[in-house]
């Protein structure tokens, strides 16, 4: 038998945190949670900028989920 779980259950598993990727009036937004830090938001100026702070945070060992992706 398999336990449902929302994605929210699943990225607060995450040692070292999490991050979510989303669109928002068509820039892109990097919401960031780390275990007892404050959360932070990066707004990102492009699409390179947004792949460079995704691959950075992955770097440190953050889980990322992009919203909406197929």
């Amino acid at each position: 038998m398999f336990a449902v779980y929302s994605i929210d259950e699943l990225l607060a598993r995450k040692a070292k945190g999490h991050f979510r990727v989303e669109t928002v009036a068509g820039r892109c937004v990097i919401s960031v949670h780390r275990p007892g830090e404050p959360d932070e938001t990066v707004f990102c100026l492009s699409a390179g900028h947004a792949n460079q702070v995704r691959q950075s945070l992955t770097d440190e060992g953050l889980t990322g989920y992009f919203e909406g992706a197929r």
